[in-house]
């Protein structure tokens, strides 16, 4: 196991001059995560969770939505592909509410979903980051909001719109599949999400299904690394390495502000969505 296979927190400067193309550093595996500390001021964290928390964001009969994607239920704030995306119709007409939503929701405080493209823009200077969206211009969710209540957590999994499906989708057409994670209220310590330096394929995915992971990455003495979070930190990683949030018991939820991201090398263009 590669003991020195661990995140790497620095400035978006600091990034670029250790890894010149650091989103490509995330595919090749040669780190699990880059992760910009208070990349969002956390007293706005503070104040957005009070603001959730007053308009219901938190309970299930307020938001309407609820996720079983990959383990444990949690409540999605905000257009996520994977849950309506089967009816394109039902998508699109979800993430314009979600664009309406969020064009308000954050009066008062700094925008966290601009800080988050701005941070990915900054870590890919030669390209253009947009909110994704198809050739007759209809816009994907920009970002999502994920409240883990609590033992709530993903089991191992991989998340990649090309490999999962033979999606039409636009954002199937690239090569790479990465994700951005702010956290704005933290989990326990082993809450934090684990990143394992494994590429899943049908050997693996059978050992995923049959709940043996977890004996699997230690016969096969795989690297993991465990991304350490405090609200305003922000963290990128390659989404096709199989990776978990533990379902372990929280005195309060875990919230996070979540987007993927996709790229190709051929591309001038990374397309962003929930």
């Amino acid at each position: 196991m590669n003991a020195n296979w661990q995140a790497f927190a620095a400035t978006p400067e600091q990034i670029l001059q250790k890894y010149p193309q650091p989103l490509q550093a995330l595919a090749d595996r040669q780190i699990p995560a880059l992760v910009l500390r208070n990349a969002y001021n956390p007293e706005h964290c503070t104040g957005l969770m009070q603001r959730f928390s007053e308009r219901g964001y938190f309970n299930q009969q307020t938001v309407g939505v609820e996720s079983q994607l990959n383990g444990g239920p949690y409540l999605d704030l905000g257009t996520s592909l994977g849950r309506v995306g089967a009816d394109p119709a039902v998508f699109f007409a979800h993430a314009e509410r979600t664009h309406a939503l969020f064009s308000h929701l954050f009066d008062g405080f700094d925008d966290p979903v601009r800080t988050m493209y701005e941070a990915l823009a900054e870590l890919a200077p030669d390209n253009k980051v947009l909110t994704a969206h198809e050739p007759n211009d209809r816009l994907y969710g920009p970002a999502i909001f994920r409240i883990y209540h609590g033992d709530e957590g993903h089991r191992p999994h991989f998340d990649s719109v090309a490999r999962r499906s033979k999606s039409e989708y636009a954002v199937a057409d690239f090569a790479h599949q990465f994700a951005g994670v702010l956290c704005l209220q933290s989990a326990e310590p082993d809450g934090e999400p684990f990143i394992y330096d494994c590429y899943a394929d049908d050997e693996v995915n059978a050992v995923i299904r049959s709940g043996e992971f977890d004996d699997y990455v230690q016969a096969q003495k795989i690297a993991h690394a465990q991304v350490l979070l405090e609200p305003g930190d922000l963290y990128f990683f390659y989404t096709e390495n199989i990776h978990t949030v533990p379902p372990v018991v929280r005195t309060s939820p875990r919230v996070v502000l979540a987007f993927f991201f996709a790229m190709s090398a051929d591309r001038d263009e990374i397309f962003v969505w929930s």
